[in-house]
């Protein structure tokens, strides 16, 4: 469960980055004219995907609360943090092949939209490159963030208290009985004989 928790903040990151990478790339590559750009090339599906982002991202919220209450409580921590010098490549990498599968994708797809490498890089689309690092730079910051808050918060628990001592004297303890003599002459039988009927 600890490994779904980081991984589902992960993917929402990434899917978010994705989608203000696409729009970016468009920003700068179309300028005034990117709304254009994006109505003409087969770009209709966007809306459907800012609200799943959307969902995505108010469901990681939604666990890295769930998170930071179950490390007030001192419920269970996650396991290490992958290094940012390896997170922070990884995220870029995948949010370069998104980008890289979205349009060309779209461009098999859409008959408006570029298909090939003219989709990859035409009208300023190597800026996906640098912006892929940026994004990538972020969504890795993000996720050590997210970390530091849980083990913040981890380690501001109070710690457990000590149990109370008993306030009951402690006895002294009883001296051996030595046997001397049968159990029914020293009244030490337990029952009485039955009685007569």
């Amino acid at each position: 469960m600890r490994q779904q928790r980081s991984t589902l903040r992960a993917g929402a990151l990434i899917a978010a980055s994705a989608l203000a990478l696409h729009e970016l790339r468009y920003l700068i590559g179309y300028g005034d004219g990117s709304g254009r750009a994006v109505a003409d090339q087969g770009h209709s599906y966007l809306p459907a995907a800012g609200a799943v982002v959307a969902l995505l991202l108010a469901l990681a919220g939604a666990q890295l609360a769930r998170s930071l209450m179950a490390a007030m409580r001192g419920a269970g921590e996650e396991r290490g943090p992958t290094p940012f010098w390896i997170a922070w490549p990884l995220a870029s990498v995948a949010l370069l092949g998104v980008y890289c599968g979205q349009e060309l994708t779209e461009g098999f797809l859409t008959s408006g939209h570029p298909g090939g490498l003219a989709a990859l890089a035409g009208h300023g689309g190597a800026v996906a490159v640098p912006l892929s690092i940026a994004f990538g730079f972020i969504v890795a910051l993000a996720l050590r963030g997210a970390r530091a808050a849980i083990a913040a918060v981890a380690s501001r628990r109070p710690a457990a208290l000590p149990r109370p001592r008993s306030l009951a004297l402690a006895r002294p303890a009883a001296a051996p009985v030595v046997a001397s003599g049968s159990l029914i002459a020293r009244n030490l039988a337990g029952r009485a004989p039955p009685a007569a009927s």
